[in-house]
């Protein structure tokens, strides 16, 4: 009986090192409870886990599919199964055990939504109906809605992303969920909405760089110049390094006709990032706000010192 408790701690001991992260960890546990029971599915199972988490989906798949030869209606295997083939690029083998795992458990949502994100992968034209499913199912599964707008957001269809953005915020509102949702409203020409969502980003984690400038671009195209100018600042003082910000701050003092600060802020971005002249030659160029250079080297080497010297 000691043989058996002490097979089950090990085997409980791995999957602790793995939910900590611990991949390389688990995996030497797993190598060992392979040892004492070589076909043992559940430890075959729980090679797949490791295999996946190491990023080595070739021989995740192998572990699963031996496992699953074992007891092939088992359902998180068959989600391990189908995350290993979409490592590997084979989307119809994913498809194909996501759909498995669904008809097995059809109240789980974790199949629902990889089937729903492999065949969105295949073709795009199903999106919405797939969507509204999963809304009608699952609304409140927000790591399936969080993956699901990734997708969106990275095809560039901000109105689903959005949609998919709302459900995971209505689960588990994060300061990065609020600015990605934001972002994909802003995308979609809804910046107040978008700007109240990257103040609610804020309201969560006032230290959030990226939602201080993401609320900078939505003043800014709210024709708000003095309101961008601040959040810019803010952003700057939390990421100093953030080129774009300085960018987008002399742009605004220069709309507010601040043109030394303007040219100052100019100058840094160039300093951090050398290839942001061209768009700065250009903004300053606009009248009647602006200066007109003839000679760009004169004008880079001016910005530069300026930027060298506003630090």
């Amino acid at each position: 009986m000691s043989g058996e408790n002490d097979y089950a701690e090990a085997f409980i001991k791995a999957l602790r090192a793995l939910a900590g992260g611990a991949a390389d960890g688990a995996a030497e546990i797993a190598e060992g409870l392979l040892l004492r029971r070589p076909d043992d599915p559940s430890v075959h199972q729980l090679m797949a886990a490791v295999e996946l988490r190491r990023s080595k989906p070739a021989d995740a798949a192998r572990w699963a599919a031996s496992s699953l030869s074992a007891r092939p209606n088992h359902y998180s295997t068959l989600i391990l199964a189908a995350q290993a083939s979409r490592a590997l690029d084979d989307w119809s083998g994913a498809v194909e055990r996501y759909r498995r795992a669904a008809e097995i458990e059809p109240e789980r949502p974790e199949a629902a939504f990889g089937a729903a994100l492999t065949a969105i992968h295949e073709s795009l034209d199903s999106a919405a109906g797939v969507v509204d499913d999963l809304a009608r199912r699952f609304p409140d599964y927000g790591p399936g809605w969080e993956e699901l707008g990734g997708h969106f957001e990275r095809n560039g269809s901000w109105r689903l992303a959005a949609q998919a953005f709302t459900y995971a915020m209505n689960e588990r509102p994060s300061a990065k969920l609020s600015v990605r949702l934001g972002s994909a409203l802003q995308a979609l020409g809804r910046r107040d909405q978008a700007a109240t969502y990257y103040q609610k980003a804020l309201e969560i984690d006032p230290k959030s760089a990226e939602a201080w400038f993401k609320l900078g671009l939505a003043l800014h195209d709210g024709r708000l110049p003095a309101q961008a100018a601040e959040a810019y600042r803010r952003a700057l003082s939390l990421r100093p390094g953030l080129a774009e910000a300085e960018t987008n701050l002399g742009m605004a003092l220069q709309e507010q006709r601040q043109l030394d600060s303007a040219k100052q802020a100019y100058g840094r971005a160039i300093n951090l990032r050398p290839s942001t002249f061209g768009r700065v030659a250009q903004a300053l160029a606009t009248a009647p706000k602006g200066e007109l250079w003839l000679d760009l080297g004169a004008l880079r080497a001016h910005l530069l010192e300026l930027g060298r010297l506003s630090r």
